[in-house]
């Protein structure tokens, strides 16, 4: 499995993997016929894909199905969206609609006189709803390929799974972010009556970039829990942009030597630059650290994490017929973690 892998995506192969680097997928079909004690002598390699596609007669699907898994997963690792850093992932057993409730403060701790008797207090709390849907794509592996052995271009065919899924992903969180839905209370993400949104645009080019960022880091700081009364004290943590203002935002935060305390960049180092190329105009974002408190959450069924690729029967088909699917949500928890400002 593991050696199908290397030869489908490359790398270096352990010690205990070297020996099965040199053989071909046919070879490896002949073994796992043989291994389930099905004779291989005088078929053709027709036959021999054909007997070791069953998944009664052999190990074989489940062989080129977790391989491929393996590939699929690392380049859907790799293209994954950088708004999944500001969420919090959860695992859900069905594909019902999942409510993440969020308790509110406790408010203060009174002082208690001598023989006084502690008072109770309830906490406020909020809920915010995602659910799971189901993406998949399927693709045929003809018997072309497996006859000529010819793993690369599998890997590649593979490899375009992971990146699709890991696009769906993309396009979703995205359109959660900048569609600015309705949260539970029936307002908008980012409203003026939260105090979460600029009250006019600043690109981050202008000269004015300085002083609107420390607005925004100043908004979330008075930010307020649940109980309306209880300073939460948000810190942001990233910088969402999209290409048109990287450059910008990397000028914004850099270090740069001042001569006057005056010309100190008090924003240097204290915000982490995520770019999102679906982000097509000069608006940007702040969000919390979701240790601290998460702005958004995903999700994947608890018993298919990522990108899952399976044999189907392909009975129309010579060669073999495989199936991939992602079981994938996303929502918002909390308005608090974020700030909007619309650029120019």
């Amino acid at each position: 499995e593991e050696a199908l892998h290397i030869r489908m995506a490359g790398g270096e192969p352990k010690p205990e993997v070297r020996q099965y680097m040199s053989e071909h997928i046919l070879d490896m079909a002949r073994d796992c016929l043989a291994a389930a004690g099905v004779s291989t002598r005088g078929m053709n390699p027709d036959e021999v894909f054909t007997r070791a596609g069953e998944h009664t007669t052999s190990d074989f699907p489940l062989l080129v199905s977790n391989a491929m898994n393996k590939t699929a997963l690392a380049s859907y690792q790799a293209a994954a969206s950088p708004l999944k850093t500001l969420g919090r992932q959860r695992s859900l057993s069905n594909f019902k609609t999942s409510t993440a409730i969020r308790l509110g403060e406790l408010g203060r701790l009174e002082e208690l006189p001598e023989s006084g008797e502690i008072t109770h207090t309830s906490r406020a709390e909020n809920g915010e709803t995602m659910s799971l849907k189901t993406y998949a794509r399927g693709i045929n592996v003809s018997r072309t390929l497996l006859i000529n052995d010819d793993l690369g271009l599998l890997g590649d065919m593979t490899a375009a799974f992971g990146e699709a899924a890991a696009q769906t992903e993309a396009d979703i969180m995205v359109a959660l972010v900048t569609g600015n839905p309705d949260l539970s209370d029936g307002t908008a993400v980012f409203d003026s009556s939260r105090g979460n949104i600029a009250s006019s645009g600043v690109s981050l080019d202008k000269a004015s970039a300085p002083h609107a960022l420390e607005a925004a880091r100043k908004a979330m700081r008075t930010f307020k829990g649940l109980d309306g009364k209880t300073l939460i004290n948000v810190m942001p943590k990233y910088l969402l942009v999209g290409p048109e203002s990287e450059t910008a935002a990397e000028k914004l935060l850099a270090s740069i030597y001042a001569a006057t305390p005056e010309d100190v960049n008090v924003m240097a180092g204290k915000l982490q630059i995520l770019v999102e190329p679906r982000i097509t105009d000069e608006s940007w974002y702040l969000f919390a650290d979701p240790a601290r408190i998460a702005a958004l959450q995903y999700g994947y069924l608890s018993s298919a994490q990522g990108v899952q690729i399976q044999r189907a029967e392909a009975w129309s088909t010579l060669g073999l017929k495989f199936r991939a699917w992602l079981d994938f949500g996303a929502g918002w928890l909390d308005w608090r973690a974020a700030y909007f400002n619309e650029g120019e």
